[in-house]
């Protein structure tokens, strides 16, 4: 059965696994604010370097505890983190001393590009902060300890699988310094082939992992008969385009591509995949000849039978990570290999 402060965590995980990939090489987390059974805010990490997901939260959950007005909403939205942690800090009139706040991952004790959670926290005070999974990163662990010094109540390891199976993208990256993603979008009947398949919500979704990558890995197959751009068109942030690397021993035209990094390898060994978050979309053949080198597949459904189903695969076994929709519609699956 799912405690009262399971359900609101979860609320937040389900919201950062909308973001997954988005901050890479940081977490992607989701922080929840609650206050007598109303949530104020539910903000999540989204970009390498932007506001933290307990500090955008926090800001939320001000401007309606404040009953701000616009003039004071449009001024506090154009803060970078220092200028709103700073803000925050000294005008929070105890407006949160009745405020659960839940996050994900154990607030950061860490200040570089952006502010410590667990510090600003510590002067909003609380009354009790839950969250999922301890930072294992030496540089920003010890926010719970920090915050039960400040006298504040903390509860940590809740919803420990799922605050795990988040971080999972973020954990590879740490570990083996990649993160390796193929993606996958297909017809129910495993057709993925014949035409755009993924709604408008997960383009939007995919592009916006693309604008974050490295690189993006494609077949030359794929290239001589869809002719695509491979761009980021759809983006949420457009921040850039990646570098494209074509799998291809044939010749393969690229004029189609709109991205100016292209480098066409000839052999697998060839690829670079052992460095960076890395994204490889294609059908079952690119997935075969690269399954030992893939750390996630995102498998995306779109909700229709059309055209043949593709020839059949070898055996791969894999542990669900996390189910996500797109619009209603589309069904994505978050899969991990297993070792």
């Amino acid at each position: 059965m799912v405690t009262f402060d399971e359900s609101f965590l979860l609320l937040a995980i389900q919201k950062a696994w909308e973001v997954q990939t988005f901050a890479l090489p940081n977490p992607s987390v989701g922080a929840l604010i609650l206050q007598e059974n109303k949530i104020l805010a539910l903000e999540t990490h989204q970009q390498f370097g932007s506001l933290h997901a307990e500090l955008k939260a926090c800001k939320e959950a001000f401007l309606t505890l404040s009953n701000a007005s616009d003039s004071k909403k449009a001024y506090l939205h154009s803060l970078s983190s220092w200028e709103l942690y700073d803000f925050l800090a000294h005008n929070h009139q105890n407006l949160f001393r009745n405020c659960t706040i839940y996050t994900t991952l154990e607030p950061c004790n860490h200040e570089g590009k952006t502010p410590s959670c667990a510090k600003l926290l510590a002067h909003l005070k609380p009354k009790k902060i839950v969250f999922g999974a301890i930072d294992s990163t030496l540089q920003a662990q010890g926010g719970a300890d920090f915050l039960r010094a400040q006298g504040i109540t903390i509860q940590g390891g809740i919803c420990p699988k799922e605050s795990l199976d988040l971080l999972y993208p973020f954990l590879c990256f740490n570990q083996k310094k990649r993160f390796n993603l193929f993606k996958i979008a297909q017809r129910l009947n495993g057709n993925y082939k014949q035409g755009q398949i993924s709604n408008q919500a997960s383009r939007i979704f995919t592009h916006t992992q693309r604008s974050n990558a490295d690189s993006l890995i494609i077949s030359g197959q794929s290239v001589r008969t869809d002719k695509p751009k491979l761009d980021t068109r759809f983006s949420s942030v457009q921040n850039k385009t990646p570098k494209i690397q074509i799998l291809s021993t044939k010749p393969t035209p690229i004029d189609s591509i709109c991205a100016k990094d292209i480098e066409i390898c000839n052999e697998i060994s060839h690829l670079k995949l052992n460095e960076g978050f890395n994204i490889i979309e294609g059908g079952y053949p690119l997935l075969m000849a690269l399954r030992d080198k893939i750390d996630c597949l995102l498998l995306i459904f779109a909700p229709l039978f059309q055209g043949e189903n593709p020839t059949q695969i070898v055996e791969m076994n894999f542990d669900l990570l996390h189910l996500q929709t797109f619009a209603n519609q589309d069904v994505a699956l978050w899969l991990k290999p297993q070792n």
